[in-house]
């Protein structure tokens, strides 16, 4: 007995993509996925099965002001969670990119990663806390800070991750 030729188990065929097409259309018109829904499942990913502060936004500097001191555009955040303090002075490069500086309190070496839609950039904090990022594209970005470097005694407590940052 020969099988149908159209039916459960055959190859889909030219009509059968036409018509997915047609549905994946109808709900992108009807309900779009949310803008940056990838970068956030990205993140969740990534700290999945760490254990994670996520810091909150305390300060940031009024930009305006900034500029009003010169031609140098720049702007400094700070976040705080239970165990860290995170203090970022965010400039722009000719390039386009910006350059992160930033301090740790209380400072000590740490593993940093600064989660872009580009990809992840690592850096490290030294004794005093401080750590650099020279060019980083623009876009959304996090910083996660993870547990205390190796060669560090103590306990550092959980990594922390900032909220997204517009760079």
């Amino acid at each position: 007995m020969k099988p149908p030729e159209d039916g459960p188990g055959q190859p889909l065929d030219d009509l059968d993509f036409e018509i997915l097409d047609g549905i994946h259309a109808l709900f992108e018109r009807v309900d779009p996925m949310p803008a940056g829904l990838p970068e956030r499942v990205r993140l969740a990913l990534a700290l999945r099965g760490l254990e994670t502060e996520v810091a909150r936004l305390a300060v940031e500097e009024d930009s305006g002001l900034v500029g009003a001191r010169g031609a140098e555009q720049s702007r400094t955040l700070t976040f705080d969670s239970a165990s860290l303090s995170i203090i970022v002075r965010i400039e722009e490069n000719k390039n386009g990119s910006v350059r992160i500086d930033g301090w740790l309190a209380p400072p000590r070496p740490r593993e940093i990663e600064l989660l872009t839609s580009a990809g992840t950039l690592d850096a490290a904090s030294d004794g005093q806390g401080r750590f650099a990022f020279a060019e980083v594209p623009p876009g959304s970005a996090r910083l996660v800070v993870l547990a205390v470097a190796a060669s560090d005694q103590g306990d550092g407590g959980p990594a922390v991750v900032t909220p997204a940052l517009v760079l």
